[in-house]
Formats: C-alpha cells, sequence, structure tokens
C-alpha cells in the first residue's frame, strides 16, 4: 500500500511542533517505511503550496522564485514536479526492496505537513491541481487536520499579526470572520470534495483531546507512528505568546514610517527579526489582557451551526468544549506601559550590523507565517 497523509493544519495548532518532530527524525522514519518529502521543502511543505497556487504570495514563494513572471513560474513548477515524483518514486522503490529482503509486505507512507495548504490553498482548482500531482503516486490519501475553537485561535494569531505588523488592540469586532481561515466547515467542504468526505481525519486542537496531552503524540497517534519505539526525538516546546510589555514595544515599532529617523537608517524588515528576538524573553506581572466573554460567545456564535455540522460528520457529535469561563465578565482594559518610547530607541540602538542576517531570517519567517490572516 502507497499512501500518502495530508496534514493541512490549521495554523495556530501546533504545526510547527510537528514538522519539527517529522524533521528530526527523519531517518528513525524512514526505517519505518514513513517519508517526509524534502523536495515539498523544509521544514514546513510549502513548495506543495506554492505548486498549488496559480499565482503564489511573495512571500510563499520565496526569494528564490519571481512568482510575478509567468515564465519563470511555469518553469519552476515543471521543476518541482520532476524533482518530487522522483523523490516519492525512488522511496517507494527502496521500501519495496527491503520488504522483498526480508520476506514481508512493507507499506511505504508519505506524510506531507503545511499549514498553508489550509490558509492560503482556498480555490478549489488550487486544491485540485494538488490532487492530481499526488494522485498517481499514492494508492490512498488521506487529508489530517486539526481545529481550534475559532474564538481561541484568533486570540493566538492575533500575537503573530503583531509580529508581523499589526498595530492595534485585540478585539473580536475587527476580525475579518467571513474569511476562510475561521470558517471550517466551507474548508472540508472543499477538501472532501476533492478528496472525498471518507478520507478527511478532523482532530481538535484541545489538551484533553489530544493523545497524551500532547498533539506530537496524538499526530503520532493519527498517523500509525509506533511511539513506543526508542530513539524518537522530541522537539523542545516553544512559548510563542508574548507579555503585554512585549506586545506593546511591537505595536510601538509598527507604527513607526519607514523613514523614521528613529530607526537609525536601518530598514523595520532587518529590525523586526532582531526585536522579535528581544522582545521573546520580556516578562512582566500584567497577564493576559482578554476581551470580554460576551464578545468571544457573540464572535464563535458565527460558526456555530457550521462547527455542528463538523462535530456531526466527523467527530461522532463530540464538538468543540464550550466553556467561556476564561474571559473575563467585562473586557480587560490594556494596562498603560510606562517608558515603552525609550526601551524601544534602546533596543534599536542596540542593533548591530552583525545581527542582520539572523534577523532578516526570522522577519522572512515571521512574514510566512503571518500570511494574509
Amino acid at each position: 500500500m502507497k499512501k500518502a497523509i495530508l496534514h493541512i493544519g490549521t495554523e495556530k495548532t501546533g504545526t510547527t511542533s510537528i514538522q519539527k518532530f517529522l524533521f528530526e527524525n527523519r531517518s528513525q522514519l524512514a526505517s519505518t517505511g514513513i517519508l517526509f518529502p524534502e523536495t515539498a521543502g523544509f521544514i514546513s511543505n510549502q513548495r506543495l503550496v506554492v505548486f498549488g497556487k496559480k499565482a503564489p504570495e511573495a512571500d510563499l514563494a520565496g526569494p528564490n522564485l519571481d512568482a510575478t513572471d509567468p515564465l519563470a513560474l511555469a518553469r519552476w513548477k515543471e521543476q518541482f514536479v520532476l524533482d518530487h515524483v522522483a523523490e516519492i518514486l525512488d522511496f517507494h522503490k527502496r521500501c519495496q526492496r527491503s520488504a522483498n529482503d526480508c520476506g514481508s509486505a512493507q507499506d511505504s507512507t508519505v506524510i506531507y505537513s503545511a499549514e498553508h495548504l489550509q490558509s492560503r490553498l482556498v480555490a478549489m482548482d488550487e486544491i485540485r491541481r494538488v490532487a492530481d500531482l499526488l494522485r498517481p503516486l499514492f494508492d490512498e490519501i488521506q487529508i489530517l487536520v486539526y481545529l481550534r475553537r475559532q474564538d481561541k485561535y484568533a486570540l493566538s494569531a492575533h500575537s503573530t499579526s503583531v509580529r508581523g505588523g499589526n498595530q492595534h488592540e485585540f478585539a473580536f469586532e475587527q476580525i475579518n470572520a467571513a474569511g476562510p481561515y475561521y470558517n471550517y466547515s466551507l474548508l472540508l467542504k472543499n477538501w472532501s470534495e476533492v478528496f472525498g468526505e471518507e478520507s478527511v481525519k478532523v482532530r481538535l486542537f484541545e489538551r484533553k483531546r489530544l493523545v497524551g496531552g500532547d498533539v506530537i503524540r496524538d499526530f503520532c497517534d493519527a498517523c500509525d507512528i509506533d511511539m513506543q519505539q526508542s530513539g524518537w526525538v522530541m522537539p523542545e516546546t516553544e512559548n510563542e505568546a508574548l507579555s503585554h510589555t512585549a506586545l506593546s514595544i511591537l505595536r510601538s515599532f509598527n507604527g513607526l514610517a519607514a523613514n523614521d529617523p528613529r530607526l537609525q537608517q536601518h530598514s523595520k524588515q532587518q529590525l523586526r527579526g532582531y526585536l522579535l528576538q528581544q522582545v521573546q524573553t520580556i516578562t512582566d506581572d500584567f497577564g493576559r489582557v482578554l476581551p470580554s466573554r460576551a464578545s468571544a460567545e457573540t464572535f464563535y456564535e458565527r460558526f456555530a451551526e457550521g462547527n455542528e455540522w463538523i462535530a456531526e460528520r466527523w467527530l461522532d457529535g463530540q464538538g468543540f468544549e464550550m466553556s467561556f469561563d476564561d474571559y473575563p465578565l467585562q473586557a480587560a482594559e490594556a494596562p498603560e506601559v510606562a517608558g515603552i518610547a525609550e526601551r524601544l530607541d534602546q533596543l534599536i540602538e542596540a542593533y548591530t550590523p552583525g545581527q542582520k542576517t539572523v534577523a532578516q531570517r526570522i522577519g522572512g519567517a515571521i512574514k510566512r507565517r503571518v500570511g494574509n490572516g
């Protein structure tokens, strides 16, 4: 059996941790007949997303591809297909040889993981383009998707948007709830139409619903990866949450014009990656500044009917946990942090050209993750 598992996200459901696990355990996975394909891109398989897009966004395509040049894009896609098909066919052959040598049948499984499959492939022809590439290579294709309750997803995504340039405080009322990021029922309808409803496996990103309370262990359970084997490398858990002070500094930076003298002639793109490194370690005693419970419930109600439909079809009627007790009855007032302008100036003053390469790399990664959200 030649099988593909297409992990399509969604965003803010531990996808980076999952991808790090797949990347750091490539050799051990291969020894068990599982491939995390290099040609699809490491550590997120976003080259597969670029291939699916008719006109990929510049941040998705990366600096080495001019996605606005149709000829260059066509050549890139042609080469991608050649390289990727060769890698997959070679892997299938190696698995078959191994099976013949030990006198037993060995399945070959290819696992793809890219959260941008959810957030960027929003048109049916884009999803079909990916399906047309993969179908001749596999006997079975399974779609694996993790869903996070929309209000919790929105809160988590806001921190990423501030990293990418957003200068506003969080408010549910400001969110484009009609967009594709929150409409899970539309997401699943589209992927089901192309791959079949029976091929879609839905899991909820809730600690109590995850195997062992851990998304990596849950992912391995979903993909039949034997975690009882020794030798697995477990990536360190990353805390992406930023303190209120850190977010305030970034929002202040985001509000500066590109030619603001406070930037000391550095580009904002260079400084952003550097600042993200610096503010990650800033702590305070303010805690999370949350909107009101009523605003969270009102926001969620926009998706309740679609979520119920998902629960009935894929989750045996057991949908999201529905407590909103984490939110205060009244919206928390954002505390004012003294000396934000001065702290930002000190950070910019400490920036040196030697930090440029790392800063640019981090800034580029954040830009890709923010995407269009």
